[in-house]
């Protein structure tokens, strides 16, 4: 081959290997990973313990919603009137007393609860537990009976707390008692003693008497409401005060 063409070639041959090296690419810098999101443990709500009651549930009767006291029920010769449940009404009759004193016991009750008639008409003068019933015993104050029933119910042991209330300008000894004083027979009890000076004109003075029955319908926020609601009126002005009169049966009187 002749020189001036293998220097040809050689130049040719150089020339392309230069721009082979000139087509490669640049080298990039390979860039960092990408971190991964960071993550905060989100702390769990806090709880809140209920606490357990440790008063024991109340009886259902002593929780129960007063009811409306619709009924008025009078006796004009006692000169009281008191407020009652629909289809309450009112029964008075003579008692017998061991010192022959004036007692009389006035039933406010359902006429239908069970043994009604029974209690009604128990002229023995002492308490009986009837469902839903108030009792209201007008004593004379030409003895000292409110003393007596005061003592009475405090030396029976049955006490569990004592007080003084006074409701239409009659003061009370409240007694609340754990069952029947007088008979022994379980449930909640609670007796208002009037005291002497709050007797009326005629005077009478009130004893007024309510049990929380198992089986009874009324709560106690009811009885206490016909509590609060016994008023004296005078003898001018119970005549013609609105009322359901007490039947007052000849053979009781």
């Amino acid at each position: 081959m002749k020189p001036a063409l293998l220097l040809a070639c050689a130049l040719t041959l150089a020339f392309l290997l230069i721009a082979a090296g000139c087509s490669q690419p640049a080298n990039q810098p390979t860039p960092a990973p990408t971190p991964a999101p960071t993550t905060v443990p989100t702390a769990p709500p806090e709880t809140v313990a209920t606490p357990v009651p440790t008063t024991p549930a109340p009886v259902l009767t002593a929780v129960r919603p007063a009811v409306p006291l619709n009924t008025i029920i009078k006796d004009t010769k006692l000169l009281f009137t008191i407020s009652a449940p629909d289809g309450f009404t009112g029964t008075t009759i003579r008692a017998t007393t061991s010192d022959y004193s004036i007692l009389y016991k006035t039933t406010i009750c359902n006429p239908a609860a069970s043994d009604a008639a029974g209690v009604v008409n128990d002229t023995s003068g002492v308490y009986r537990q009837l469902d839903d019933s108030l009792t209201i015993f007008s004593y004379s104050t030409s003895y000292s009976v409110d003393q007596d029933v005061r003592n009475a119910i405090r030396s029976s042991g049955a006490v569990s707390s004592e007080s003084t209330v006074t409701y239409k300008g009659i003061t009370y000894t409240r007694f609340d008692v754990a069952s029947d004083p007088f008979s022994g027979k379980p449930g909640e009890t609670v007796i208002f003693v009037a005291n002497k000076g709050s007797a009326n004109e005629y005077g009478y003075l009130p004893v007024l008497i309510y049990t929380l029955t198992p089986s009874g319908t009324l709560g106690q926020a009811s009885f206490e409401n016909m509590v609060k609601s016994f008023a004296y009126l005078s003898s001018q002005m119970i005549g013609s005060a609105p009322g359901q009169e007490t039947s007052r049966p000849s053979f009781y009187q």
